[in-house]
């Protein structure tokens, strides 16, 4: 039976990714500058970077210490029929997309799954975070996940069910949620599963505490985050009695899964990479770099030593559509082998 269903997914979502194609090639085309930063890009791009479709715009709380809640915005993307779990997607560095985070909330929610897509950039003023990681923290992002959680558990659906996605920087963001070293004040039910597409897996637990069933998507090409340092995460986490599954997928790149108009190879000349990063986390939350220490809330201070030894700036890449809908497959085969029974 799960071969069957994982067929017919398969199926809707391989015809999702062409639809997307033929969809990017339609829209008006303006010169902009490329969504990993550096510099303008050679030929037409479309503005895609807006709201995802095909949902109900929502809009929750998410806190803050000692100032007024966040009103977060986030499109929720209802299955037909009851749902078999509930997703949140965390934005990307480059901010909320169509052709992002729209496209695996349409195919994840087709498949039967309840998914809220999150804009955690908007309510801050920030575009972006690829160029400069500082704009935002690892916290804040963290932060508004759990919230969003709870706010698809005031609609009914079941705690713990619930799954966090997120490609580049939310898929970092995925897999801070998926260890209690991490955003400790959430000391009631996490999430389930957690899957990590183009993560930069730099920051490990000394004493991992594994709490979800964890899916990493790595690009072999990815010069943002590289593999190794994401195998070694999953290692260390699976050391530690946790879950993982990893699977590596040839030729793409950083920001694989983006935009399918742009298959043209582009270098990002500004974009940070964490290939060389490694920020050993304590028990207690805290981050040890460069001989100093950095509280978790403030991520900020800790990217910026880093920037005196491990991020560089540069990436190449390009939108590698068979392997977009081939980690969205995955995806949501992932989903089903955690959540249909």
């Amino acid at each position: 039976m799960t071969r069957v269903y994982s067929t017919f997914y398969r199926t809707i979502a391989l015809a999702v990714t062409a639809l997307l194609a033929a969809a990017g090639h339609a829209q008006i085309e303006q010169l902009v500058p490329p969504p990993f930063g550096g510099g303008r890009p050679t030929v037409p791009v479309p503005l895609t970077y807006a709201q995802p479709q095909g949902g109900a715009l929502m809009t929750f709380k998410s806190p803050r210490e000692g100032a007024p809640e966040f009103a977060i915005k986030g499109v929720l993307f209802k299955p037909t029929g009851a749902a078999r779990g509930a997703v949140v997607i965390v934005n990307a560095s480059d901010g909320w997309s169509d052709v992002r985070e729209g496209h695996y909330a349409r195919s994840i929610s087709s498949a039967g799954y309840a998914v809220l897509a999150v804009d955690t950039y908007g309510p801050r003023g920030v575009t972006g975070a690829s160029t400069d990681n500082t704009t935002i923290t690892t916290y804040e992002q963290a932060r508004d996940a759990f919230a969003a959680k709870r706010y698809l558990v005031s609609l009914g659906y079941p705690g713990d069910r619930m799954a966090i996605m997120g490609a580049g920087r939310g898929g970092t963001i995925a897999l801070l949620a998926a260890d209690r070293t991490f955003m400790q004040e959430e000391k009631g039910e996490r999430f389930a599963v957690a899957m990590a597409v183009g993560a930069a897996c730099f920051l490990h637990p000394r004493e991992p505490k594994p709490s979800a069933n964890v899916f990493m998507a790595i690009g072999d090409k990815d010069q943002v985050a590289g593999v190794k340092p994401c195998q070694d995460l999953a290692n260390e986490y699976a050391a530690a009695g946790g879950k993982s599954t990893v699977k590596v997928y040839p030729g793409a790149t950083s920001g694989f899964d983006g935009d399918p108009v742009n298959r043209t190879m582009y270098r990002y000349a500004r974009t940070e990479t964490f290939v060389n990063c490694n920020v050993v986390v304590e028990p207690d939350g805290r981050s040890i770099y460069g001989g100093k220490t950095f509280a978790e809330t403030d991520s900020r201070a800790l990217f910026v030593e880093m920037r005196k030894s491990c991020i560089k700036n540069g990436v190449s890449g390009y939108t590698n559509v068979t392997q977009k809908a081939n980690v969205t497959l995955d995806l949501i085969d992932f989903l089903d082998a955690n959540f249909r029974h």
